[in-house]
C-alpha cells in the first residue's frame, strides 16, 4: 500500500492519478472518508467547517480515526493508494494493515500551491493567501510535517505538470511490485 501525503495543492492528486494510469485503486481520506461523515452530520462543505469537523474527530476518536475510517474502504492494500495521510498516527495505523507500506510525499512551495488551489476551483478550497496560511497552520497542527519529513520517498513538485508526472511514474516504477 503506499500513502500519499503533502500540503494542500502540492500536487497529490495529479500523483494519484499516474498510480490509477498504471493500476492502482485510490482512496481519499477528506474525499470520501470525511466528507461521507461530514455529509452524514449536516455539515456544511466549506474549508474552514470541514476542517473543524476534521479535527474534532481526531479530538474525540483519537488522531488515526480517518485511517481506521478509510482502511474500512480498502479491498487491495497491494494495490491502493492513500490520500490524505496527515499525522504518523494515521501512518501507523495504515502500517497495522499493511507491513509494507510506503509513505510518498509530495513537495511545493506556498506560491505555488496557491496558484494550483485558485486553478483548480473546488468549492471548499482557500480563496486567498490569508486563507491558505491558515489551513497550511491548521495542516501542520495535525502532524503533517512530521509524515512529510519521515517520508520513504520525497517528490519535489517545482516544474511542469509533465515532468511532475514522469517524476511520479518513475517513482511508481521503482517500488516493489507484489
Amino acid at each position: 500500500m503506499i500513502v500519499v501525503t503533502g500540503m494542500p495543492g502540492a500536487g497529490k492528486d495529479e500523483f494519484i492519478a499516474v498510480a490509477r494510469s498504471v493500476g492502482f485503486m485510490d482512496v481519499h481520506m477528506g474525499g470520501e472518508s470525511v466528507r461521507h461523515y461530514a455529509r452524514l452530520r449536516g455539515i456544511p462543505f466549506t474549508d474552514g467547517d470541514i476542517g473543524r469537523f476534521a479535527a474534532s474527530e481526531r479530538e474525540k476518536y483519537g488522531m488515526d480515526i480517518w485511517a481506521r475510517r478509510t482502511a474500512e474502504m480498502i479491498r487491495d492494500p497491494e494495490r491502493t493508494v492513500v490520500d490524505g495521510v496527515r499525522n504518523m498516527e494515521e501512518v501507523d495505523a495504515f502500517r497495522e494493515r499493511d507491513r509494507n507500506l510506503i509513505v510518498i510525499a509530495i513537495f511545493a512551495n506556498r506560491e505555488e500551491r496557491f496558484r494550483r488551489i485558485l486553478g483548480r476551483q473546488r468549492p471548499d478550497d482557500v480563496r486567498s493567501m490569508a486563507e491558505l496560511v491558515l489551513r497550511d497552520k491548521r495542516e501542520l497542527s495535525f502532524g503533517i510535517g512530521s509524515v512529510i519529513a519521515l517520508a520513504d520517498v520525497m517528490i519535489v513538485n517545482d516544474g511542469t505538470l509533465e515532468e511532475f508526472r514522469e517524476k511520479s511514474r518513475k517513482v511508481l516504477q521503482s517500488l516493489p511490485r507484489p
